[in-house]
C-alpha cells in the first residue's frame, strides 16, 4: 500500500468515526406527564406530601420512569413554562409526579395506582407521546383524591403546547 492510500484508508475511517460519533450525540426533547396531586379536600399536595406518595410507586411505569418533580406556572395558573425556557425560574413553582422517558423520547403511560391516606385511586391515564407531536411535556390537573377508578378523556382538548390539562378530563372509570 502506498502512503497516498493508507492516508486515504485513514482519512475513511476517520470521517466514518465522526460521523458516527455525532449520530450517537444527538439528543431529543423527553417525552413527560405532570402530574398534579391533590388531597381528598382538593388541595394540593406539599413536597412532603408528593414523596409519600411517590414512595408507594413502582420506578418504571410501562416505558416511563416515575419520580418528583416541578411545573413553573405563569401568573394565569393555566400555562407553565418548559424547564429549559429561560423565564422558568420566573414562574410560580408546583410539586408533580413526573413520568417521563428521556431514552427514547416517547412514552405510552397507561395505569398508575396512587395511594394516599388509606385511600387508592386508579388512574388510566392512556397518554402516547410521539417524537414529532409538539405537547411533549404534558401537565394534567387531578380531581380531588377520592377511592376509585378514573379515566382521563381528552376529548375536546386542543393539545394546546403549555396548557395545563384540567381536571374536567378526568371521568369515572366504568
Amino acid at each position: 500500500m502506498t502512503v497516498i492510500t493508507m492516508r486515504r484508508l485513514l482519512f475513511l475511517l476517520l470521517s466514518i468515526f465522526l460521523v458516527v460519533k455525532a449520530a450517537n450525540a444527538q439528543s431529543c426533547n423527553p417525552a413527560s406527564v405532570d402530574y398534579l396531586v391533590r388531597d381528598e379536600k382538593g388541595q394540593l399536595l406539599n413536597r412532603d406530601q408528593l414523596n409519600s406518595v411517590l414512595a408507594e410507586l413502582p420506578k418504571l411505569i410501562g416505558d416511563a420512569t416515575v419520580s418528583d418533580g416541578e411545573v413553573s406556572f405563569t401568573a394565569d395558573k393555566v400555562t407553565y413554562y418548559w424547564p429549559e425556557d429561560a423565564d422558568w425560574e420566573k414562574g410560580t413553582k408546583v410539586p408533580a409526579l413526573l413520568f417521563s422517558n428521556a431514552g427514547t423520547c416517547t412514552m405510552k403511560l397507561g395505569e398508575v395506582t396512587l395511594t394516599l391516606n388509606g385511600k387508592k385511586m386508579r388512574l388510566a391515564f392512556n397518554i402516547d407521546i410521539n417524537r414529532t407531536q409538539d405537547d411533549r411535556r404534558q401537565v394534567v390537573d387531578s380531581v380531588r383524591f377520592q377511592q376509585g377508578s378514573f379515566r382521563l378523556d381528552l376529548t375536546g382538548w386542543d393539545r394546546a403546547r403549555e396548557k395545563l390539562i384540567p381536571a374536567k378530563h378526568w371521568k369515572p372509570a366504568q
